[in-house]
């Protein structure tokens, strides 16, 4: 087996061979230290560039290097593990990652159609897929998706986000509400106490509004947006004295100034 030669501190040399290299690669990627990492990897690669596992090495590759965002890399190294496997549903669905992170959407799905026509059960690239459809304003394709990943991983949270927003540009309030109760009984974020109330308060439902409030409030006390809700909630129930408390309340807490102004226009 090849090896690589180093000098340590006292001038001593020794040697990382290729297992030695990919071994502390992973350890540096489960330590979020990417260029130690990267730095392993490509010395893996050079001491045995025809070693059949380098497929999976520059797959961790195109993943470091995703993370230190340098994107035109990360989706070379996948294409290049793509050439040793291509019919790799991982591979494929990590650089359909990386392109959609460089705002290349019509490659992230092809890739994406790829990884589900080797794997249709794939969870990750069934929610990437649905998302990237759904931005794209394709609801048919997205509520495909969404409704795929319910079936095969009933815990994932995204999944009923994506069917309420799917809803939601359908204009079917009923349904994104009780599929965004259903996304924050699986998983509480603040962005989704934030989307079920704006949904109660544009369709008038200020008793649910202040319910979904409060406990969103109660557990994300520092988020600024569930502020700024309820500060519109008050000004719908002629109460500006409490409206204008949550919108300071709101901006100490790092409100989106956007909606700042949108609520509380010239002020």
């Amino acid at each position: 087996m090849a090896s690589g030669c180093c000098v340590s501190a006292s001038g001593q040399a020794f040697s990382y061979s290729y297992t030695e290299r990919a071994d502390s690669a992973e350890r540096y990627i489960k330590a979020e230290r990417w260029e130690d990492a990267e730095r392993n990897l490509k010395g893996a690669l050079r001491l045995e560039p025809g070693n059949p596992g380098n497929a999976l090495l520059l797959s961790n590759l195109g993943y470091v290097q995703t993370q230190l965002d340098r994107l035109d890399d990360a989706i070379e190294s996948y294409t290049v593990s793509l050439a040793i496997a291509p019919r790799s549903a991982v591979v494929l669905s990590n650089r359909a990652m990386a392109y959609a992170a460089a705002n290349r959407p019509a490659e992230a799905l092809a890739d994406l159609d790829a990884a589900l026509s080797i794997d249709s059960t794939r969870t990750m690239p069934l929610k990437m897929r649905g998302l990237l459809r759904l931005d794209r304003g394709d609801c048919a394709g997205a509520r495909h998706d969404f409704n795929l990943l319910v079936k095969f991983a009933p815990s994932e949270a995204a999944a009923y986000e994506g069917i309420a927003r799917c809803d939601i540009a359908e204009d079917n309030t009923d349904s994104a509400i009780s599929m965004i109760r259903k996304a924050i009984e699986l998983e509480a974020v603040p962005e989704r106490y934030f989307l079920l109330a704006s949904l109660q308060l544009d369709s008038e439902r200020l008793s649910d509004a202040a319910d979904t409030l409060r406990e969103g409030i109660k557990a994300f006390p520092r988020t600024g947006d569930l502020y700024l809700l309820r500060a519109r909630l008050h000004k719908l129930n002629y109460r500006p004295e409490d409206a204008e408390i949550d919108k300071k309340t709101a901006i100490k807490n790092g409100a989106d100034p956007q909606l700042v102004q949108l609520i509380f226009p010239g002020k």
